[in-house]
């Protein structure tokens, strides 16, 4: 068990250390707003959510990418941590979609605030694919969000849904479900449960 903690306190240590890398290099601390150092971070974190996330192997080829579901700031700091790292050895290149049916070929799909309210047309359009969904508005991952932003005094923090994981032929890192808020999405046991 101690190992385990260690394991979860060293990805934390390496989310930080990224976050703070990279947020250095995205843009000056002095200058940015507390929304776009939590926008950063939110896009550091989607980074560094590919080292802990198992795709499928017919999924592993090629290019890394990322979707993005409408307009969302996190599109800019995205696109800058594209230019400069890879994923396991594969670039990274990120799209932006303006509609549902768009939505295509991508390994990772944020879902912007905008389409919050039709992530069960999302997740439709998804079945059967191994995307890994992350959101940034309350109560997404209760509704089939696999991952979802949220703020717990002050910090920034990620909810994750099990279920939806499985469902997407995903696996996390035991580390990562450490330091996640585990979600129930209403439609069976608890997933903390098992």
């Amino acid at each position: 068990m101690p190992h385990n903690r260690h394991s979860a306190r060293r990805l934390l240590g390496t989310f930080i250390g990224a976050a703070l890398l990279l947020g250095g290099l995205l843009a000056p601390v002095q200058s940015a707003t507390e929304s776009e150092r939590l926008t950063s971070f939110k896009a550091v974190f989607i980074y560094n959510f590919i080292d802990y996330v198992q795709w499928p192997k017919e999924t592993s080829a090629g290019v890394f990418r990322i979707g993005i579901l409408g307009k969302s700031p996190v599109e800019g700091p995205l696109r800058e941590i594209s230019k400069k790292r890879g994923a396991d050895g594969r670039k990274i290149e990120i799209d932006v979609f303006t509609a549902i049916d768009q939505v295509q070929g991508c390994s990772i799909l944020f879902i912007s605030g905008v389409f919050a309210t039709r992530l069960e047309g999302v997740l439709k359009k998804l079945k059967q694919k191994s995307t890994l969904t992350i959101s940034d508005t309350p109560v997404l991952a209760s509704r089939g969000a696999a991952i979802n932003f949220v703020l717990a005094n002050g910090k920034l923090k990620f909810e994750i849904n099990r279920r939806t994981l499985n469902e997407a032929g995903l696996q996390a890192s035991s580390q990562l479900l450490k330091l996640a808020i585990l979600v129930d999405d209403g439609r069976g046991e608890s997933p903390q449960a098992n």
